[in-house]
C-alpha cells in the first residue's frame, strides 16, 4: 500500500497523519516534542508509524517544523556576516524607525542578527534604474571577506543598494565569497528577493543566511531518519506560503519555512472549506504553545507581503495567519498589580502543564481545563498520557486562586475566559479590522485545545456554527497531506499601467516565466499549473495591493487591469479613484506541481454509544459529572446537547450550555447554537 505521511513538529506536541488512498485507511498520532533535538521527535513519530504496517510503502512524506522560528526566537542561528553598499551598514538596525510599542518607553527592538562589527561596507553604487554610479571595488571586497574570515563566520548575507534592478555587483561579491570562504553559507538578495524596499530585502536576506547552516543540518537529519525507515519518497517541507518545497529549495531559502507550522494549518482549513463547499471560514488552531487564527476565502490577504517573526522583518510568501500566545500550555499567573494573566509564556513540552506530572509547578490553561472538568479523567491520547489532577488543583490554587482571593474553580474559569478573550481578539484582527463580519463565517476548531473553547469564542463573536474536523489535534499534520508542491518568484518592475508600457510589462515576465516552467519540468513531469499576480497602486501611494493576472499575457490590457485594481481597492478600503493613474509594482508567478489527492476519509456509519460521564479524580473539580461520549462511537446524525464533552484520541470538544453538536457523514462535527431541531 502506498501511504502519504505528514509529520508536524510543534512546540509541545509532534503530530503525525497518514493516509492510504486505495484502502481509505488513515492513522493519526501525537507524541510530546523534543525541544532539545526537534528531529528526534520526527524519528519517534516514524517509529510509531511503523507499528501500523510492518512493511509500509511511503510514497509521499511532508514535514512541518518550528526549527527556523525557534532559532530566531532563541538566537541559535549561525554566526553571520554582512556585506553591503558603502554607507548602509546601519540600515539593519535603523529599520523603518518604528517603535515596537508606541507608548512603551522601555520597549526595545530585537538585537540585530548581525552585530555592527560584522556588517561590512564596500565601495559601489547603483542608481534606482540600475545604472552604475560607482563601480564595485573588488579589492575592497577581498579585504572585507578576509576580515570576516577572521571573525569565523558560518554564513554571509550580501545585499547591495538597488540590486533587484541590476544584480551585477551583488553576484560578483557572492561569487568571490564562495571562492574565498569555502564552507560558508552565502545568500545574495538578488537571488532570494529581487524586490524593492531596501530594509525588508536586507532583513530577509540576513534571516535567510542566519538560518541556512542550522536548517541545512536539520533537514539532513530529517532526510537521514526517513531513509533509515526505508522510505523511498523524498521528504518535502511546508513553506510559510502553505505550499510544500523539495528539501533542496528549503536549503537554499530556509527563510520561507519560518511559518511552516501555521501554514500547514491554513492548508488544512482551505482543504476543509473545499470539501464542505464553503466560500470561506475562520479557523482557530490552538496547540500547546500558541493559537493560529486563519481566514480562508474572500477577504484573506495576499500570500506575499511583509511579516515579522520574533521582531525580524521577512518578506516572503506567507499564509494569512495571525498567531497569539494562547495555548494549552500557556502559563496562568498573577501580575504585580494583581491582575490575572494567561500566556504568552508557555510550559512547553517539558515540564509542561502541572497535570502532566512531569515536574511542572506552574499552572497552565490545561490545568484550568482539568479543574473545570473538561478533560477526560482517563488521561489524554487515549489514556497513554495520564493526568495528575491533584497537581493541577494544587498549583492553580497556590499561584492564582489564593493571591486573588478566589476559589480554585473560579480562578480556572477566569483563566479560560481570558484565553477566550485573547483568541476572540485575534479573530477580530482578521475580520472586523478588515471590514469583515465574523458572523458570516463558520469557525473551524482545531488543535488539541481549540475545540475546548470554540463554542465560547463563537458565542462572543456571534458566529452561528463551529466545525470540528476529524482528528482536530492533528489538523496541521493533515494540512501536510493536502498541500501542493509549490514555488514562488517575484520581481519589482515599476511601470505605469498604460498601453505604451504594456510591451515592457510583458517582456519583464519572460524571465520569471522561464524560471517557473523550468522548475515545473524538474519537479512535475506530469504537468502542473502557473498563476500570475501583480501588485499595483495609485501613483503616489506608498503601499500596493495584489491583483490577479490572466494566465495568457495576450489578455492583459491596461483598461482591464485598471478595473481589476479599482475593484480590489474598493473592496479593501471602500473607495476607488477612477481617473487616477495606476502603476504596477511587482510581478509574481507561482508554479504548482501535480500531486495526488490525499484527503483522509472516515467510515460512513459507526455504531452509536450511550453518553457516559466524567468521573471525579485527583482533587476537587467544579463539574464532576459532565455528560461524555466518544466521538468514534457516534452514529451519523447523532445529536449531543450541551453542556457535554465529546472525546477522541487527540482532542476533546466542549459543547457549551445552549449549544448542540451533530455528527455528519463527512466526519465533521457541527456544533450550533440553540437546541437541536
Amino acid at each position: 500500500m502506498a501511504w502519504r505521511v505528514g509529520i508536524d513538529v510543534g512546540g509541545t506536541f509532534t503530530d503525525l497523519a497518514a493516509f492510504e488512498a486505495r484502502s481509505g485507511r488513515s492513522h493519526f498520532r501525537k507524541i510530546p516534542s523534543t525541544p532539545d533535538d526537534p528531529a528526534r521527535a520526527t524519528g519517534l513519530a516514524l517509529a510509531g508509524l511503523a507499528e501500523v504496517a510492518a512493511a509500509m510503502d511511503v510514497a509521499f512524506f511532508a514535514h512541518g517544523t518550528t526549527a527556523g522560528t525557534n532559532a530566531l526566537i532563541e538566537h541559535t542561528g549561525a554566526r553571520t556576516g554582512l556585506i553591503t553598499t558603502d554607507g548602509f551598514r546601519d540600515l539593519l538596525e535603523i529599520g523603518r524607525q518604528q517603535r515596537p510599542d508606541l507608548y512603551d518607553l522601555r520597549a526595545r527592538k530585537p538585537v540585530p542578527l548581525v552585530p555592527r562589527r560584522r556588517r561590512r561596507e564596500v565601495p559601489e553604487r547603483l542608481a534606482a534604474d540600475g545604472s552604475v554610479l560607482r563601480p564595485l571595488d573588488l579589492d575592497a571586497v577581498e579585504r572585507e571577506l578576509a576580515y570576516l574570515a577572521g571573525e569565523e563566520i558560518g554564513a554571509l548575507a550580501v545585499c547591495c543598494l538597488h540590486s533587484y534592478v541590476n544584480p551585477e555587483h551583488e553576484r560578483a561579491v557572492a561569487e568571490l565569497a564562495r571562492r574565498l570562504l569555502p564552507g560558508v553559507y552565502v545568500t545574495a538578495s538578488c537571488d532570494l528577493l529581487p524586490r524593492f524596499r531596501e530594509y525588508e530585502r536586507l532583513s530577509t536576506t540576513v534571516v535567510n543566511a542566519y538560518l541556512g547552516p542550522l536548517m541545512d543540518g536539520y533537514l539532513n537529519e530529517v532526510e537521514r531518519r526517513a531513509a533509515a525507515a526505508g522510505w523511498r519518497a523524498p521528504p518535502h517541507i511546508m513553506q510559510s506560503s502553505g505550499g510544500l518545497a523539495p528539501l533542496a529549495d528549503a536549503r537554499r531559502e530556509p527563510v520561507t519555512t519560518v511559518l511552516s507550522g501555521p501554514a500547514a494549518g491554513a492548508a488544512a482549513a482551505a482543504d476543509l472549506c473545499t470539501e464542505l463547499s464553503l466560500a470561506g471560514a475562520i479557523s482557530i488552531d490552538m496547540g500547546g504553545t500558541s493559537t493560529d487564527v486563519c481566514l480562508t476565502g474572500e477577504g484573506s490577504e495576499a500570500p506575499w507581503g511583509h511579516r515579522e517573526v520574533a521582531g525580524y522583518a521577512i518578506d516572503v510568501p506567507a499564509a494569512d495567519v495571525h498567531c497569539v500566545g494562547a495555548g494549552g500550555g500557556s502559563i496562568v499567573s498573577v501580575e504585580a498589580g494583581g491582575l490575572p494573566r494567561v500566556g504568552p509564556a508557555s510550559a512547553g513540552a517539558r515540564p509542561g502543564p502541572a497535570c502532566y506530572g512531569l515536574g511542572g509547578t506552574l499552572p497552565t490553561l490545561t490545568d484550568a481545563f482539568w479543574v473545570l472538568g473538561r478533560l477526560p479523567a482517563g488521561g489524554l491520547l487515549g489514556g497513554d498520557m495520564p493526568l495528575d489532577g491533584a497537581a493541577a488543583v494544587r498549583y492553580l490554587r497556590e499561584r492564582v486562586a489564593a493571591p486573588l482571593g478566589l476559589t480554585v474553580e473560579r480562578a480556572a474559569q477566569g483563566a479560560v475566559d481570558i484565553a477566550v478573550a485573547n483568541v476572540r481578539a485575534a479573530v477580530e484582527v482578521m475580520t472586523i479590522r478588515r471590514g469583515l463580519d465574523p458572523r458570516e463565517y463558520a469557525l473551524i476548531a482545531a488543535g488539541g485545545a481549540g475545540p475546548l473553547i470554540a463554542c465560547e469564542v463563537a458565542e462572543e463573536l456571534g458566529m452561528p456554527e463551529v466545525l470540528v474536523p476529524i482528528a482536530p489535534g492533528a489538523f496541521s499534520a493533515r494540512g501536510l497531506l493536502v498541500g501542493s508542491i509549490r514555488r514562488d518568484w517575484v520581481q519589482t518592475r515599476l511601470l505605469a499601467l498604460t498601453a505604451g508600457s504594456l510591451p515592457a510589462l510583458v517582456d519583464a515576465c519572460r524571465h520569471l516565466d522561464g524560471q517557473a516552467r523550468a522548475w515545473l519540468g524538474a519537479h512535475s513531469p506530469g504537468g502542473g499549473s502557473i498563476e500570475w499576480r501583480a501588485t499595483a497602486r495609485y501613483t503616489g501611494q506608498d503601499y500596493e495591493l495584489p491583483i490577479d493576472l490572466p494566465i495568457h499575457r495576450r489578455q492583459w490590457s491596461p483598461a482591464a487591469l485598471q478595473r481589476t485594481f479599482h475593484s480590489v481597492h474598493n473592496r479593501r478600503y471602500g473607495f476607488f479613484l477612477a481617473d487616477h493613474p495606476v502603476e504596477i509594482v511587482d510581478l509574481i508567478v507561482s508554479a504548482t506541481a501535480v500531486v495526488g489527492p490525499a484527503r483522509p476519509r472516515v467510515p460512513v456509519e459507526q455504531s452509536p454509544a450511550a453518553a457516559g460521564s466524567v468521573g471525579a479524580a485527583g482533587g476537587d473539580r467544579r463539574d464532576e459529572r459532565l455528560p461524555r461520549c466518544d466521538r468514534s462511537a457516534l452514529a451519523s446524525s447523532s445529536v449531543v446537547e450541551g453542556p457535554a464533552l465529546i472525546t477522541e484520541y487527540d482532542s476533546t470538544t466542549y459543547v457549551s450550555p445552549g449549544w448542540h453538536a451533530r455528527a455528519g457523514r463527512d466526519g465533521v462535527l457541527r456544533v450550533r447554537r440553540g437546541a437541536a431541531p
